[in-house]
């Protein structure tokens, strides 16, 4: 029996070292260390011992869902793109205040040499995109949303644009609702209307203005 469990060991053994190899050949060693600190910084938040910057976590959920994706996409096609690749269009659409921090702190500005620069986006693309939200909502339930959840630091930057001035028609008659956190992390959400016999302050006392 004992040269028949060698025998079955060895292409086991030589198995796991090409799949070893082959995970270390998905990712440079740059990327490694990319993905090591945002895991870092979600076992921060996991464990609950530090909470981590807002916007660190943001990207470090980023991270490690396109690690995710790019695995099986990688594992079931041709994919000549590198992570990095894969990746930085997809942190570039986060929504993130100060990216400084980020790029300082995941070193980002070594995948970022080699990609085109993008602009974190206007206020203007911010008020469009919120517009196709509203109207793709009109389209899937044939009617406008009577309120939007809508993240605080967004909210801030319409006020300071001047986008519910008086006589602005940006959003119809949809309210907007600042919000610290939405649940998801997106950064606006439908609300489903109240009912007609409650106020709409009776309906979501928990949101966190």
């Amino acid at each position: 029996m004992i040269p028949v469990v060698i025998v079955l060991a060895i292409p086991m053994g030589l198995l796991k070292a090409r799949r070893a190899q082959k995970s270390r050949l998905l990712f440079t060693g740059e990327e490694q260390a990319l993905l090591a600190k945002a895991q870092r910084v979600i076992n921060m938040e996991n464990n609950g011992l530090l909470s981590p910057d807002r916007d660190l976590l943001e990207v470090a959920r980023c991270i490690e869902d396109a690690r995710c994706d790019y695995q099986i996409i990688k594992s079931r096609e041709r994919f000549d793109a590198s992570f990095a690749e894969f990746l930085m269009p997809k942190i570039e659409e986060r929504h993130v205040m100060d990216w400084d921090n980020v790029i300082s702190y995941f070193e980002l500005s070594r995948f970022l040499s080699s990609q085109p620069h993008h602009e974190p986006p206007s206020v203007q693309d911010l008020v469009r995109a919120l517009q196709n939200y509203i109207a793709g909502y009109k389209y899937e339930n044939g009617f406008y949303p009577k309120n939007i959840m809508l993240d605080h630091n967004v909210h801030m930057m319409f006020a300071h644009a001047g986008i519910y001035r008086n006589g602005s028609d940006y959003f119809g008659e949809t309210q907007m609702i600042p919000v610290a956190n939405i649940e998801g992390g997106v950064t606006w959400k439908a609300v489903d209307p109240a009912p007609v016999d409650n106020k709409f302050d009776d309906f979501d006392d928990d949101i966190p203005f």
